[in-house]
């Protein structure tokens, strides 16, 4: 029943050429192709990609908008709409409806957001959702540019919301009006508040990095990764090719990759190609691979395959810098920072066999007003997004002294 609700994504037309709000339009657009089979995008018309954002051939962002929705799901009917100011609401089934940007200084703000409307923003570090109805509120009292990890967690939170209501939970329990800042991860419900923008750029030297795991948490990194300046070292290592259940949870792969048997590294390496970046690819697991990447000189390790229990080995392999990000088999995401001897690691903050970090991954159990006594299981997509936007804000923290200063593990739980 939720997969056939009607949903509406509403881009601010007043700030659709900003790299901020194009950022998370993008993942929200390709998260909600998920799993909704009826989506409207408002967007206006001929709105240049931000320059870091055109891939594939696409200049404008209705165009990738579009592609990568239909790549997810050939067979949904996803339409793009040009918004008119002058046009009159109709009738009809009344649409799931998110607001991205912070329509403020939108001629179409007019047409009011109702009280169970969306909206979701991001500036500098921190990230804003809030819901409608009323006066438009400020979520932020100064205005910078979001980088990367902001805009994917605002976007995995605001198709979140859509979820929530498209499967029936009840008003109580859908998201918040909140702050989020992803550099102190210091979390508030009194908006608005003043954006930190440390380090606030959206270009990353990534050194000699090892990414271990590119399903469906390291695909959607790598997604984000694209809309920034890269250089550097990257190492793809995974042992699977592409199913067609990776397909409701990454906002990287598509109908294409499953048909033509593609592996999971080539992918993520091919969609990283245009960038400055030494790319090197290692298919198979952990503990085949274990000795030789113990014996190279990386800066960092991302940990996101833990098969055979490998994360409880990790810390005996004398590592650099390990970042991790998980989502839970209940609505959970978290990420983790451990420097060694510095920070607790993968083994104590994740010991096994606690459940609650095993089992299906991005999935979550369905309880809702509808069917109260039937709970249903279902891939959740936003949580590998909203894990792999901790993971990533983690890394460009690395270029900073006050790191060690910091929260070194996060967790959220969107039940």
């Amino acid at each position: 029943r939720y997969t056939s609700r009607l949903v509406e994504i509403h881009i601010d037309p007043a700030e659709a050429q900003t790299s901020t709000v194009q950022q998370i339009a993008l993942l929200a657009c390709n998260l909600t192709s998920r799993w909704a089979r009826r989506v409207s995008v408002m967007v206006p018309a001929g709105v240049s990609l931000n320059e870091r954002l055109r891939r594939d051939g696409h200049d404008f962002l209705e165009q990738r908008i579009s592609a990568e929705m239909r790549s997810a799901d050939p067979f949904g009917d996803f339409q793009i709409i040009f918004p008119d100011p002058a046009a009159q609401e109709t009738g009809g089934e009344k649409p799931l409806r998110l607001f991205i940007g912070s329509w403020r200084n939108s001629p179409f703000n007019k047409a009011v957001l109702t009280e169970e409307d969306y909206v979701v923003n991001a500036q500098g570090w921190a990230i804003s959702g809030r819901r409608g109805g009323g006066d438009l509120r400020t979520d932020f009292v100064n205005r910078a540019e979001a980088l990367t990890p902001a805009a994917g967690l605002a976007a995995s939170i605001g198709v979140a919301d859509l979820f929530k209501r498209a499967v029936g939970h009840g008003r109580e329990n859908w998201m918040p009006d909140f702050a989020w800042s992803l550099w102190s991860h210091i979390y508030t419900n009194d908006l608005p508040v003043k954006a930190e923008t440390h380090l606030a750029t959206n270009s990353i030297n990534l050194g000699r990095t090892l990414l271990a795991g590119a399903g469906a948490i390291g695909s959607a990194l790598v997604y984000l990764l694209d809309m920034m300046s890269l250089s550097g070292h990257l190492t793809l290592l995974d042992r699977d090719w592409v199913e067609l259940s990776n397909l409701n949870r990454s906002p990287l792969f598509k109908v294409s990759d499953v048909l033509f048997d593609e592996h999971k590294t080539e992918i993520a390496a091919r969609f990283l190609n245009r960038h400055t970046l030494d790319l090197q690819i290692i298919k198979g697991t952990w503990h085949e691979s274990a000795p030789r990447i113990a014996a190279e000189p990386y800066d960092v390790w991302i940990s996101f395959t833990n098969e055979d229990g490998a994360w409880a080995e990790v810390p005996f392999q004398l590592p650099p810098v390990v970042i991790h990000g998980t989502t839970t088999s209940g609505w959970g995401f978290s990420a983790g920072r451990h420097i060694p001897r510095r920070d607790d690691c993968t083994l104590c903050r994740l010991p096994r066999p606690e459940a609650v970090f095993r089992g299906p991954c991005a999935e979550g159990e369905i309880e809702s007003e509808i069917a109260p006594e039937q709970p249903a299981r279902a891939s959740l997509p936003f949580l590998s997004a909203a894990a792999s936007s901790l993971v990533l804000a983690e890394l460009l923290k690395l270029n900073s002294p006050e790191v060690v200063q910091m929260p070194n593990d996060v967790s959220a739980d969107l039940k």
